[in-house]
C-alpha cells in the first residue's frame, strides 16, 4: 500500500474546490501559537523559586478571548502570541485560570493589530465514531499542523492536570506536547468540538480532548468575573450490584442506586445526607447500580455527569431512599471538597512552612507527593475531612538540614506526621507556628512523629545557631504560613 506524506495530502486538499477544507484553512487563522515563560515556585525548598521554563502550546480566538489549557499558562510570567501571516508575536495577559478543568482565557495586553481574527464558534457534544481535525503547534517543526482521526470514547475520566474527574472524549487523532490548548474540529461541520489537553502514556494514539459542555460550563463560571470552579458532592459512594447489599438497604426490585458510604465535613451533602442513605436519581435520572446513569440511546456515564455540568451554587434534586422510605431532597452544590490532602495541586500558590533549627515543617498538598515519598504519604491521602474530628492539614518533617542541632536525625524521620509539638496537638500547620512561639519545658522543644518517636530541639542553641543555619543553606524567610 502506497502512502504519501500528510503535509502533501493537505496542501492538495487545500488547493482543491473543497469547501469544507477551505472553512478549515480559514479556522486556522484564528488558531495561535503560545510562548510561555513560567517560574514556580520550588517544592523543596519553598523560600526559592525554581527556575525559569519555556514552553510552547496553542490556542484560539474565541468570542471572551483566546482560550487554551491551565497548564499551557501555569505559573506563567510572560506570554506571546504568534498569529499567522503577522510578522511579530503580541503580548497577551490572563484573564482567568481554572485549575479544576484545565481551562484558562487570555487577552492580548495591547491590542495593537488591525482586526482580530473572527472567532471559533463551538459545536455540540459529538458522536462516537464521528471525523475530526486537530489544529495546533505540536513537536515536530514550526508550522500549524493538522491531524485527523475519529471520536473513539465519551466518558468521565481523569483530568491530569487537576486529577478531578470530568467529561472527556477521547480521540485517535495525533495530539503531542504543543497541541494542548489547540481546537478540535468536526470534519463534517467544521464546528470546534473542544481543546486538546492530555495524552494517554499506556498507549498508543490515545489522545483527549476537554468537549464544549465543559468549555461552556468554564465561560459561565467566569460570568461573574471569578471563577468558582468545579462542582462537587464531596460524598463517597458504593455501587450496589450485589443483590444481598441491596436486600440489607431495604431496597424493592424496581430500586437501583449507590449508597453513600462517607460525607466529607463542610461538603455539599454535610448535614443533608447520611450514611447508609440510597441515591436513587439525581435530577430526573436513574441512578443505575454499578454508579452510572443513562447518557444517551442506551449508553451509561458516571454519576459525576449530571454534577460537573452545573454550576457551584446550582440546585439540584435527588431522591433517595432512607431507612426503606423514598426522601425527595434539594441541595444547594458546593465546591469540590473531600479529602484532607487537596485533591487538586495549589498550583501557583507559594508552599507553606516553618523552619527552625534546621527542621522544615511541611503542609501536605499534591505538588510535594512523587514517587520517593508517596509511599509513606500514602495512608493519609484517603483521609477524608472529618474523618479525624479537628484535622484540617497533614504536616509532616519535610527537611532536615545537617548540624549540631540536628545531630542524629536522618532521612527516616522526613516525610513523616508531626502529632503534637510541645504538647501541643497538630491539625494544621499554624499550630505548629503556634506551639514553638512559647520554648518547650525544660528549653527544648519536642516534636512528637507517627511510630512513636521524637525530636527534640535545643530552644537556646536554636536562637544562637539559626541566623548561621539560614544563611547556610539559603533560607531566605523561616516561615510561610499563607496570605
Amino acid at each position: 500500500m502506497s502512502s504519501i506524506p500528510l503535509l502533501s495530502f493537505l496542501m492538495g486538499a487545500f488547493l482543491s474546490p473543497n469547501a469544507h477544507a477551505i472553512d478549515l484553512q480559514k479556522a486556522s487563522e484564528s488558531i495561535v501559537k503560545l510562548y510561555v515563560t513560567s517560574q514556580a515556585w520550588n517544592i523543596h525548598q519553598p523560600w526559592s523559586k525554581a527556575g525559569i521554563k519555556t514552553r510552547v502550546c496553542t490556542g484560539f480566538f474565541i468570542e471572551q478571548g483566546i482560550l487554551t489549557n491551565a497548564h499551557c499558562v501555569t505559573d506563567s510570567t510572560f506570554i506571546e502570541v504568534e498569529l499567522l501571516g503577522r510578522p511579530d508575536r503580541y503580548e497577551a495577559r490572563r484573564i482567568a485560570v481554572s485549575h479544576d478543568i484545565d481551562l484558562a482565557l487570555l487577552a492580548l495586553k495591547k491590542n495593537d493589530l488591525p482586526e482580530l481574527p473572527a472567532p471559533i464558534e463551538f459545536g455540540s457534544l459529538p458522536e462516537l465514531r464521528d471525523h475530526v481535525v486537530t489544529i495546533g503547534y505540536p513537536m515536530g517543526g514550526r508550522q500549524i499542523s493538522f491531524t485527523e482521526g475519529v471520536i473513539s470514547r465519551i466518558e468521565i475520566m481523569t483530568y491530569a492536570h487537576s486529577r478531578l474527574s470530568n467529561l472527556m472524549v477521547q480521540t485517535d487523532a495525533a495530539i503531542n506536547p504543543g497541541n494542548s490548548g489547540g481546537p478540535v474540529f468536526s470534519d463534517a461541520s467544521v464546528a470546534c468540538l473542544g481543546v486538546a489537553t492530555q495524552i494517554s502514556r499506556n498507549g498508543q494514539g490515545i489522545g483527549y480532548f476537554i468537549p464544549t459542555p465543559v468549555v461552556r460550563q468554564f465561560l459561565a463560571d467566569l460570568e461573574d468575573g471569578r471563577i468558582d470552579g468545579m462542582p462537587g458532592l464531596g460524598a463517597k459512594s458504593q455501587p450496589l450490584e450485589n443483590p444481598a447489599l441491596r436486600a440489607d438497604l431495604r431496597m424493592s426490585d424496581g430500586q437501583s442506586g449507590v449508597r453513600i458510604v462517607k460525607i466529607a465535613r463542610g461538603s455539599t451533602l454535610d448535614g443533608v445526607f447520611q450514611v447508609d442513605d440510597v441515591i436513587l436519581d439525581i435530577d430526573g435520572h436513574t441512578i443505575f447500580n454499578d454508579g452510572r446513569v443513562p447518557f444517551r440511546d442506551v449508553g451509561k456515564i458516571g454519576l459525576a455527569y449530571y454534577i460537573t455540568m452545573h454550576q457551584v451554587g446550582d440546585e439540584i434534586d435527588f431522591r433517595l431512599l432512607r431507612d426503606g422510605q423514598v426522601v425527595d431532597q434539594r441541595v444547594s452544590l458546593g465546591r469540590y471538597s473531600y479529602s484532607v490532602v487537596p485533591t487538586v495541586p495549589e498550583y501557583e500558590q507559594r508552599p507553606r512552612y516553618i523552619e527552625t533549627g534546621g527542621v522544615v515543617f511541611r503542609r501536605i498538598e499534591p505538588r510535594y507527593i512523587n514517587k520517593s515519598n508517596l509511599a509513606r504519604l500514602r495512608a493519609y491521602m484517603t483521609l477524608t475531612q472529618g474523618d479525624i474530628e479537628g484535622l484540617e492539614d497533614i504536616v509532616v518533617i519535610g527537611a532536615i538540614y545537617p548540624g549540631s542541632l540536628t545531630k542524629g536525625y536522618d532521612n527516616r524521620f522526613i516525610n513523616r506526621r508531626v502529632l503534637e509539638v510541645n504538647g501541643r496537638r497538630i491539625d494544621r500547620l499554624k499550630d505548629v507556628a503556634d506551639a514553638l512561639a512559647k520554648p518547650g519545658a525544660g528549653g527544648f522543644d519536642r516534636i512528637e512523629i507517627d511510630g512513636g518517636e521524637r525530636l527534640v530541639l535545643d530552644v537556646a542553641g536554636i536562637d544562637k545557631e539559626e541566623p548561621q543555619i539560614r544563611e547556610r543553606y539559603g533560607i531566605t524567610e523561616p516561615f510561610y504560613l499563607g496570605d
